[in-house]
């Protein structure tokens, strides 16, 4: 009955290491769950017999030399030791990593149903103007000229004083609405401060929407990480006599060489596919000659977006 034991522990080593050696090479992660089983277990028992009849030959052959037969027995003891050590370290980094990739999944599915709502919100307005448009063909198309104009009076009116804000990108309306709901959940303060219209913008809403949404979403991972009283990310908005503004500060962590952070592949967070997000928004605010700057120290992270008026 011992022996039998010994055999399963003995199997089951062989069988969990051998999983850790195959998992490398692509013919093995291609197979089935099943089949992946089936090998490793054949292979297993074959390896077992193998050492089996290895390690009794061994004993056959030093049965008349205790010594050397105790000082073989306990060295093999110890390399199994060690390797189970090392499979059960194996085992626990391959743990961990799947427990990272599942964190990064939640993450990417969070932005993209944020992406979504923002979407949705926009397509939800697109609506209501076509509708809008509609009465105004409609008004005009019956001669009511002045009832056309005022009719469209009343929406400018009304579209001006729900967005005031926010002046033309009304997008940011949405965007600040999404995070100050995911900021609330996560104990972070989210407060939006505009002081001047942005008018007659070249951007594309999406791509100012990735560029502020990056950003934002670096700064909530990054609080993520630390435990302290009053966390906060503040939009500011506002403009000189040359230029349109946007700050988003932060009180995270501090980031070094924010020289390098806009850099392809530059992250200061571990793990594979980093380094992308601010890669992503430099380009696209070069592409429309915007500049973009990052200041860190350990009060505050601040990112700073300038926009020429002409």
């Amino acid at each position: 009955m011992y022996n039998i034991f010994i055999f399963t522990m003995i199997i089951l080593i062989f069988f969990v290491g051998l999983n850790l050696i195959l998992y490398r090479y692509e013919f093995y992660n291609k197979m089935s769950l099943g089949k992946r089983n089936f090998f490793s277990l054949i292979i297993s028992s074959i390896c077992f017999l193998l050492f089996y009849k290895i390690f009794i030959f061994i004993l056959y052959r030093l049965n008349d030399d205790l010594l050397i037969k105790g000082i073989f027995i306990s060295v093999l003891a110890f390399i199994v030791m060690i390797l189970c050590l090392y499979i059960g370290y194996e085992f626990s980094k391959m743990m961990n990593l799947n427990c990272k990739y599942k964190s990064e999944l939640n993450k990417l599915n969070n932005k993209i149903e944020h992406k979504d709502n923002i979407i949705a919100k926009l397509r939800s307005q697109k609506h209501d103007y076509l509708k809008h448009l509609q009465v105004v063909y409609s008004l005009l198309n019956n001669n009511l000229n002045e009832d056309a104009k005022d009719y469209i009076t009343n929406i400018s009116n009304s579209f001006r004083s729900k967005t005031s804000r926010y002046g033309k990108v009304s997008y940011l309306d949405a965007i600040a609405s999404l995070k100050y709901e995911e900021c609330l959940v996560k104990n972070i303060s989210f407060d939006v401060y505009i002081q001047d219209f942005i008018d007659n913008l070249v951007i594309e809403p999406s791509e100012m929407s990735s560029v502020l949404l990056n950003i934002i979403d670096n700064a909530i991972d990054s609080l993520s990480t630390i435990n302290k009283d009053n966390k906060y990310i503040k939009l500011f908005v506002y403009e000189d006599e040359f230029q349109y503004v946007i700050s988003i500060k932060n009180n995270g962590p501090i980031i070094y060489n924010t020289e390098s952070i806009f850099e392809e592949g530059f992250s200061t967070k571990d793990g594979d596919n980093r380094g992308y997000g601010l890669y992503l928004v430099k380009n696209i605010l070069d592409k429309y000659g915007y500049h973009i700057f990052a200041s860190s120290d350990e009060f505050l992270t601040e990112f700073t977006i300038l926009i020429p008026k002409y």
